[in-house]
């Protein structure tokens, strides 16, 4: 989720909490008041019942009762019962609705205490004693609102589709305004995601309205100096490293052959003289991998060209086979291949030799047994290059491509431990990718789009 939908539904969610509350303090209240108008139409009611009862003889009930049916059934459901002094029932009007009373109820009424509630139907009841004119009754009326009732069902879904149609006219609102702010926002990422490490001199607009945005964008393109004045200074190691280290080394070597050239017929002199020749040409190796991993890891420019992966393949096969002859690496092509394009990738012809190499060399010195199997195969835009050599112990993945990283059961086996760092490296400069895994044989895959198929902004 974005942060301007995150801050859409932040507002939204306040917006419809504040609406709620106010709709809801609307609806109450016109409940309320919707209730108090009603329990006075029944005060009045109780009021007028009583002075009428009060003012008509005994025989002339019934023509209360008459006028109980021509006036009182203008409310829903309503009924009002009058007691006398020893709370007898003097009057009932002619309704079937009853009104749950009790003794204590019409004392309280009597102490003086104007009752009013909604009972267990819903209907309103008021209680009311009345004492004008030396008469002392209690009476009782209830009424269902039905009119009242609909008002206020009608008002709660009118309330709640504002608060609806509220709610989202917020949000959209919100989301329109909060995107005008991110705007500039948004044109300061779309600026820093066309710079890579290829494209340091480039650098995001600076607005000139010293606002956050343009604080930021500043604080950005300082930070894209002090990061290519990093990388040329790495550049300029890498180049005078590459001419610094290896001249001592190349003297060294010289001067041991010279040496043993000179040697007496000491065979323990001529031995330690080989011994230090090797160790001279180990860690020139070592220093050729380090500067090729630096010059890698610090994106320097390399040529790249159309190439058959399979022809650097074989041609890596017979190096290696050349320095180990015990070595037996069985080639197979998947069935689905069947013209060049789909092995032909773009990537530095040196730099795929050298990767495949190291990937055969480490079987040769790792496999149980000797024996490597590589499988090339087709997938849409891509080409997979996979090695599988026997192993008994996993390797652990997020550590098996990192420099110098060797398993403490092969710490006695020649090699500097940059081979697959290297390999990683070449991947990811060529626009793939190294993987690794384990189904009881190690498995190194390397991943390469097909010429005409990199990713954009890839390394060149």
């Amino acid at each position: 989720m974005t942060t301007r939908v995150r801050l859409s539904l932040l507002f939204a969610a306040f917006s419809m909490a504040l609406l709620l509350g106010t709709l809801g303090t609307i609806y109450y209240s016109h409940s309320r008041s919707r209730q108090n108008e009603f329990f006075d139409r029944l005060r009045t009611q109780c009021l007028r019942t009583a002075r009428l009862l009060g003012e008509v003889k005994a025989t002339d009930r019934d023509l209360l009762r008459l006028l109980d049916r021509n006036s009182i059934h203008r409310i829903y459901d309503e009924k009002v019962l009058v007691f006398g002094k020893r709370d007898e029932l003097l009057y009932s009007s002619l309704d079937d609705e009853p009104i749950h009373y009790s003794k204590a109820l019409l004392d309280n009424v009597r102490s003086g205490e104007e009752t009013s509630w909604r009972d267990a139907e819903g209907d309103e009841v008021v209680g009311v004693h009345y004492t004008e004119g030396g008469a002392d009754y209690v009476v009782l009326a209830s009424a269902y609102d039905q009119y009242g009732r609909r008002e206020l069902q009608n008002l709660a879904g009118t309330l709640g589709l504002v608060l609806v149609l509220g709610t989202l006219f917020i949000f959209g609102a919100g989301y329109f305004f909060i995107g005008l702010a991110f705007r500039p926002l948004e044109r300061l990422s779309t600026a820093i995601g066309h710079i890579d490490i290829d494209r340091l001199d480039q650098q995001v607009p600076v607005r000139g309205t010293k606002g956050e945005i343009d604080r930021l964008a500043a604080g950005y393109n300082a930070m894209l100096q002090r990061l290519r004045k990093s990388l040329d200074l790495q550049k300029a190691f890498v180049n005078n490293a590459s001419h610094e280290l290896r001249t001592p080394l190349a003297r060294m070597n010289a001067q041991v052959e010279q040496a043993l050239r000179l040697a007496p017929g000491d065979a323990g002199t001529v031995k330690a003289l080989h011994t230090l020749q090797s160790d001279i040409s180990g860690q020139g190796r070592l220093i050729d991998s380090l500067l090729l991993l630096q010059q890698l890891q610090a994106h320097m420019p390399m040529a790249q060209d159309e190439v058959r992966l399979d022809e650097v393949l074989f041609s890596a096969v017979e190096e290696v086979k050349a320095g180990h002859p015990a070595l037996l690496a069985t080639v197979d092509m998947a069935a689905g291949i069947s013209t060049e394009a789909q092995l032909t990738v773009k990537a530095n012809r040196m730099l795929l030799r050298t990767a495949l190499r190291n990937l055969l060399t480490n079987a040769a010195r790792y496999s149980s047994n000797g024996t490597v199997t590589i499988l090339l195969e087709a997938a849409p835009g891509v080409a997979h290059v996979r090695f599988t050599n026997p192993g008994a112990h996993p390797l652990p993945a997020d550590r098996v491509f990192q420099p110098f990283f060797r398993s403490p059961e092969n710490a006695r086996q020649p090699g500097s431990g940059l081979g697959l760092s290297i390999v990683q490296q070449v991947a990811e400069h060529a626009g793939g990718r190294a993987s690794y895994e384990f189904n009881g044989a190690h498995c190194f895959t390397i991943t390469l789009p097909l010429a005409g198929n990199r990713a954009p902004g890839s390394s060149t």
